[in-house]
């Protein structure tokens, strides 16, 4: 074991005979200090899918007609109001899997006693459509 002088700080570290350069715990962990973590995106008035909207007013009057901005028509028209869906939590989605699960199950069960195609028809569509939840 020999000690080497660590390249940016210059405190001495403890390590094997082949390892020529070394840099010290302190300036490694500093150095990842100063990386930025991931940035939330900030919200300005736009909400998700705005240019698919077939007309999107934002609140400082701009017009856009399918992401297209239309400056003729600026601070004409009023903001579009936009509507935040509140996210479900762990709980309420385990929830409804779980009703969605007991309600396939029945309507499996009532799908094989059925001798009747269009009301076998009609149980078989509920049945994809609990099947895409679950």
């Amino acid at each position: 074991m020999k000690t080497i002088d660590c390249k940016s700080c210059g405190s001495s570290v403890q390590v094997d005979d082949t390892i020529e350069s070394v840099v010290c715990w302190e300036c490694v962990a500093e150095s990842l200090r100063d990386l930025e973590g991931p940035t939330k995106k900030k919200l300005v008035g736009y909400p998700k899918g705005w240019r698919f909207m077939k007309e999107f007013v934002h609140e400082n009057g701009t017009v856009y007609h399918k992401g297209v901005e239309q400056p003729d028509l600026n601070g004409t028209l009023p903001p579009t109001p936009i509507v935040l869906k509140p996210k479900k939590t762990k709980q309420q989605r385990n929830e409804e899997k779980a009703q969605a699960l007991a309600e396939y199950a029945q309507l499996k069960k009532l799908l094989k006693k059925e001798t009747r195609k269009t009301y076998a028809k009609k149980l078989q569509s509920k049945l994809n459509k609990l099947q895409k939840l679950i």
